[in-house]
């Protein structure tokens, strides 16, 4: 049989004490049940751990490697407890986030550091996903969380607002309209408009549509770009122009010049978790994406 916790227990503090008197005290126990306690974890070690005398006990050489490899038995059992609590509580574990681009630009940075800072034992991984992925991922439990555009199909999990920001006009730098510091809509109706594809964040797409309808015009739209960071670039190359979050402008792509316009569209970014997920560290993020 292995030992017993306890009896590395006894075994460690009779050790230190070197009387199994002290011993005895010190455990909160009398001496004959201790006694045999360590006689039984010597039968069943098959050796002598003690040398014992009328003054006390003497450390065998197989005590004193036994006394170094208990030590550390329970430093480690000690440490599983804590470990299995603080996980419990959410303080220590794996978390996983999932964003998109434009996410990472304006909350994401933010959230992280503060999130290492009030859980520094938690395994924090981050993963940039397209919209659909990261609906397809937090449905499937690859993420425990995502940040994105209001959704597809939002319905199946819970949604809290994190950011709202609006859109900002993107212009290639020699475009007669970027020597101008704020534009109205209507002086674009003739533009060819990068968009996000409908289907990847509708709610993007309609405000954008939306926006150009109100201001007399249905926007002629050029070409359809799934990152937001490649359709900054393609309009620096000239490609047309574009709505894109104001927070885009982070990017500091060559080429591109971001203005303000009258009654920007607004966009949302939204907290998205799965109401069965069961990661205690969900609560600890939760919470602290509040503040």
């Amino acid at each position: 049989m292995a030992p017993s916790l306890n009896q590395l227990r006894y075994f460690c503090e009779l050790a230190k004490a070197g009387n199994f008197g002290r011993a005895a005290e010190r455990l909160h126990m009398s001496q004959p049940p201790l006694s045999r306690q360590i006689a039984a974890l010597e039968r069943e070690l098959g050796t002598p751990l003690f040398m014992r005398s009328s003054k006390g006990v003497v450390l065998t050489t197989a005590g004193r490697q036994f006394l170094s490899d208990a030590t550390e038995i329970l430093r480690l059992v000690e440490q599983a407890q804590r470990n299995a609590a603080a996980t419990g509580r959410g303080e220590a574990g794996q978390f996983t986030m999932g964003f998109t681009m434009c996410a990472a630009y304006s909350v994401v940075p933010d959230l992280t550091r503060r999130y290492q800072r009030a859980f520094p034992d938690v395994d924090l991984r981050v993963r940039e996903l397209m919209p659909n992925a990261l609906e397809s991922d937090l449905r499937d439990g690859v993420i425990d969380i995502a940040i994105s555009f209001p959704g597809n199909d939002g319905s199946r999990f819970e949604t809290r607002p994190l950011f709202r920001e609006p859109l900002n006009l993107v212009l290639p730098e020699r475009h007669p309209l970027a020597r101008s510091r704020k534009i109205k809509v209507e002086d674009l109706a003739q533009e060819r408009f990068l968009i996000v594809p409908r289907d990847q964040v509708p709610s993007l797409y309609e405000s954008i549509v939306q926006c150009c309808r109100a201001a007399g015009f249905d926007p002629v739209i050029g070409l359809e770009v799934y990152l937001q960071q490649t359709i900054v670039n393609f309009v620096a190359e000239g490609l047309g122009i574009a709505f894109v979050p104001a927070s885009m402008q982070r990017s500091q792509i060559k080429g591109a010049v971001f203005r303000k316009v009258d009654h920007p569209p607004m966009i949302d970014q939204l907290l998205y978790w799965s109401p069965v997920n069961k990661n205690p560290c969900l609560a600890g993020f939760l919470a602290l994406s509040e503040r």
